[in-house]
Formats: C-alpha cells, sequence, structure tokens
C-alpha cells in the first residue's frame, strides 16, 4: 500500500506541474484571442470578448491551484488532498461552461455586429472633423478587410463621398499593404460581413482552448482522488497494525506463571 500511495504521490505532483504549465498556456492564448477581439470592439461590440476574459481568469486561478495542489501533495494531508480535488472540479467545470458560453455567442455574433458596427457607422458619419479617431478606425478597417462601409459604397451616399480607403488608401500603418497613389477601384463589399467572420472565428478559437484545456485539466481530478484515497487506504492499515500488535501484546501470555513449580527446599529432620 506505501508503495501505491508513493506512486499516487508522484503522480500528483507531476500533474500539478503540467497543470502549472497549461496554466502558463492558457494565460497566453486567452490574452492573444482577447487582444484581437479587443482591438475591433468598437464594430463587434464588448459582449463578443467576456468568454475570452473569463478564460484569462481562469488561467491565473489556475495557476494559484496547481501551486496549492503541489504543497498538498508533499504534505499527504488527506483532507487538503480533497480539497485541492474539488478545486481541479471548480475550473473543469468553469473552463467547460466558457466553451458553451463561447459557443452560444458564436451562434448569435452576427446580431451583435450588426447593431454595433451600424450604430459606430452613423456615429462616424455625423461627426464633422475629417481625421477623427473614429475616422481614422474606418479607414484602417476598410484598408485591412478590403471593404467599404457595413453594407459596400453605398453607405456613404448621405455623405456625398467615399473615403479613399474603400479603395486602399487609407492611414500610414506598417501592417498594411501598400497603398495605390488614386483611388481607381471602389471595394464593394461592405465591412460587416467581414468584421462578422473574424468575430465568429475568433469566438470558435476560444471555445477550443477552453474545450481541450477542460478535457486535458480533468485527468487531475482521478488522480488526486485516487491519492486521498490511497492515503486513506493506508491510514487504515497502519491503524489495524497497530491494534494487532496491541492486541498481541495483552493476549501473551507471562512465561513467568507457566514455568515448572518448584520442588520443596529440603528441611532439617526433626528430633
Amino acid at each position: 500500500m506505501a508503495l501505491s500511495t508513493n506512486c499516487w504521490k508522484y503522480l500528483v505532483l507531476a500533474f500539478n506541474v503540467l497543470f502549472a504549465m497549461s496554466a502558463v498556456v492558457l494565460f497566453g492564448a486567452s490574452g492573444f484571442l482577447l487582444y484581437r477581439l479587443f482591438i475591433y470592439r468598437h464594430f463587434i461590440g464588448v459582449n463578443v470578448e467576456y468568454p475570452a476574459i473569463l478564460l484569462l481568469m481562469m488561467a491565473i486561478i489556475t495557476c494559484s491551484i496547481a501551486w496549492i495542489g503541489f504543497r498538498t501533495a508533499k504534505s499527504m494531508h488527506q483532507i487538503h488532498v480533497i480539497i485541492t480535488g474539488i478545486l481541479i472540479v471548480l475550473v473543469v467545470v468553469i473552463e467547460f461552461s466558457c466553451f458553451v458560453w463561447a459557443m452560444v455567442v458564436w451562434d448569435n455574433v452576427e446580431i451583435d455586429v450588426k447593431s454595433t458596427i451600424m450604430h459606430y457607422f452613423e456615429h462616424t458619419l455625423e461627426s464633422t472633423e475629417p481625421n477623427s479617431v473614429d475616422t481614422i478606425r474606418w479607414d484602417r478597417i476598410q484598408v485591412k478587410f478590403e471593404c467599404c462601409g457595413v453594407s459596400g459604397p453605398s453607405d456613404y451616399t448621405s455623405k456625398g463621398q467615399v473615403p479613399f480607403s474603400c479603395c486602399g488608401q487609407g492611414p500610414l500603418d506598417s501592417v498594411h499593404k501598400p497603398y495605390t497613389s488614386e483611388c481607381s477601384m471602389l471595394y464593394q463589399r461592405g465591412c460587416g460581413k467581414q468584421l462578422h467572420d473574424y468575430a465568429r472565428e475568433q469566438l470558435l478559437l476560444v471555445a477550443m482552448t477552453a474545450l481541450v484545456a477542460s478535457i486535458l485539466q480533468s485527468t487531475g481530478i482521478f488522480c488526486t482522488f485516487f491519492l486521498a484515497h490511497a492515503i486513506k487506504e493506508k491510514r487504515r492499515a497502519s491503524i489495524r497494525n497497530s491494534s494487532s500488535i496491541r492486541e498481541a501484546t495483552f493476549a501473551s501470555p507471562d512465561d513467568s506463571l507457566l514455568a515448572a513449580p518448584t520442588a520443596p527446599a529440603h528441611t532439617l529432620p526433626k528430633y
């Protein structure tokens, strides 16, 4: 039993090391996906960012739980090991819930993006400053996604002119392709569809990241609770062994009482 307990102990220790490493990877992946959604928050809304934010928070919490699990596995306290197992269960459940949440948002993201981008486009058209922050944001979007307006160049009819970014010219940015010297051909597709596809792609990555993390980290649940069971069985075996030794001690006969009786001492004859 002692060997089995030690095996589970080192297995749980190894798991907690991998648990911490997975938390670091999860932190980087969720942070990167959150950044990719955050930079277009004015066009797609902030609701689509919430699953990525929750996943990022779980990555931070997972690092703390991994440290706790490593310490409890070394101490071999059954109640502490059980508490760590319960914490891992909560992490896995929340990460799986994050996967479900991301898929729900992924399915309904078209409505959020459409309402958000239309409101922001109307707000930008009302601006009288040609180089306002909102206008520059639209120029960057239209150049990057090679689109124009929300549904097409006709969205700028009320303004009377189409911005040069609808044909590839816009604010200087090293990540964009070189701009044309003159506006000879307008982009005919709208940015609404492009941003909708972009948001769905990022949400799908968030969902898959949460699903993979929950599946991989769920293996620690079995290891932790098996370790708690092994500690319990080892304690029971130790108690049984102590009881057996104590009973054997009290039940053993006294050798001095069982010894053969000695002959009476020789006495002198009486006269």
